[in-house]
């Protein structure tokens, strides 16, 4: 058996590997096949004669993929192809932020005491953002050669045949494991900390994860893939298994790093309930099917007209924002370092405590816009406080918790239309912040003689 290397043009996801090297395969005299996204090549092993580039570039044209026995030339056009789905991202995220300031993306903010309806509208914003980034991106991929093995007819109902797999795998699926995720919650204690040290990775798997989907070379070689020897078996349709293929897909989608899962899944161990965590998993799977259903029925109309690499550029872009937008969301950058910038000018006057009998009494309005108003606040010691906040709005992210670390450590969850009331008793002077539950300073409580 011989060898021959194949530089390829055109892969931009590990789905791609999988749908070249079962193309090759089924080339006659092709023994194995061994693709790449990193090096951009494949590796096939034949006997007889080699398989000519010519008939590799046709076969291949349909799907967007060039071969070469040579190195292609460096791509000049990388900027210009990033100009159309800038553009296309560019109207998302403006229609995002103007729902943003409009206060309806208030309904993105959700823990373990939301309704269930919470989690499929959280779930529905996920399929129309990150979710259909990186979920979308695989549809994309594979739609062609699900297509090629399920659709039999040209009705609507044979051809969304698939993707009805596809989603029907993540909700039951994403049921499962939220039950176990809920399980697990009752068995361990997770702290800020941790919750804190996941968000931050998270992110930074989604920034690589963009980063490979605009085609930058250098983020090619991180992947977030089964082994191929698990996904060849599944896409074998010569195989039993390989007729469930829509579905086992679907059904590991649990484990791909989009944010708004990871959030969703944080709260199913936060629940500490297998019941409840199995709910909300479902819910929020149940959410994205509608986007995503979407995405897969139109999906043979996108790969004929060679948009599924602008559609993943296009999500790349989205994720970097979303990558931006949660951090901020779940760490409050954007307001700590406003608030690091104007405290260098200007000082604020604590307000007293008003005296109640025996207590202290200090009030607070929370909104969405202006946070907690007034922020700082002076207290005597040994005499006990009753802190009240008047919550006017949702909080989001970390910042929908409210805590006071020394004086009171428990966080409090800021949901419209409840006044908060936390009462302790100072034991010792100085400054104390008034924070999120994972330590953005919002305000400060100052302890006196």
């Amino acid at each position: 058996m011989k060898e021959q290397i194949y530089y390829i043009k055109g892969m931009h996801c590990a789905s791609c590997e999988v749908i070249i090297e079962k193309q090759l395969l089924a080339i006659d005299g092709v023994e194995f096949a061994d693709a790449s996204l990193s090096t951009g090549k494949v590796v096939v092993g034949y006997r007889n004669g080699k398989p000519h580039i010519e008939h590799l570039n046709r076969l291949f044209k349909e799907l967007g993929y060039a071969f070469s026995e040579k190195p292609f030339a460096p791509d000049e056009g990388f900027w210009t192809s990033l100009v159309g789905p800038a553009m296309a991202a560019g109207v998302i995220i403006f229609l995002f932020l103007s729902l943003d300031n409009l206060g309806l993306t208030s309904l993105i903010t959700v823990n373990s005491s939301s309704p269930l309806g919470a989690f499929f509208v959280f779930g529905l914003i996920a399929g129309l953002s990150t979710c259909a980034a990186l979920v979308g991106g695989l549809i994309l991929s594979l739609s062609k050669q699900w297509n090629e093995r399920y659709a039999h007819g040209n009705s609507i109902i044979e051809r969304a045949e698939p993707h009805f797999m596809f989603n029907v795998g993540r909700i039951i699926s994403y049921g499962i494991f939220g039950a176990v995720l809920g399980l697990i919650g009752k068995k361990l204690q997770i702290t800020q900390d941790f919750t804190s040290i996941l968000v931050l990775i998270v992110s930074a798997i989604m920034f690589a994860l963009a980063m490979q989907m605009l085609g930058v070379k250098a983020f090619s070689k991180f992947q977030i893939a089964l082994p191929k020897s698990i996904t060849h078996r599944i896409a074998d349709e010569s195989k039993p298994e390989g007729k469930y293929t829509p579905f086992i897909t679907g059904a590991l989608t649990f484990f791909l790093p989009c944010g708004f899962t990871i959030i969703s899944q944080g709260v199913a161990i936060l629940s500490g309930s297998a019941v409840k965590g199995g709910l909300i998993m479902a819910f929020f799977a149940l959410g994205t099917m509608i986007p995503l259903l979407f995405i897969g029925i139109t999906s043979t109309k996108m790969l004929t007209t060679n948009l599924a690499e602008k559609f993943l550029k296009t999500a790349g872009i989205l994720i970097l924002f979303f990558v931006v937008y949660n951090l901020n969301v779940q760490f409050g950058l954007s307001r700590y370092l406003t608030d690091n910038a104007s405290s260098t000018t200007t000082t604020q006057t604590a307000t007293v405590a008003t005296s109640n009998g025996d207590e202290q009494v200090i009030k607070t309005v929370y909104t969405s816009e202006n946070d907690i108003v007034p922020s700082s606040f002076e207290v005597k010691k040994g005499t006990p406080v009753r802190f009240e906040v008047d919550v006017q709005d949702n909080g989001s992210g970390c910042m929908s918790t409210i805590m006071v670390p020394g004086l009171y450590d428990d966080p409090q969850y800021l949901s419209a239309g409840e006044t908060l009331i936390m009462e302790f008793t100072p034991t010792k002077t100085g400054t104390y912040q008034i924070t999120c539950a994972m330590g953005v300073p919002r305000g400060t409580i100052i302890v006196t003689e």
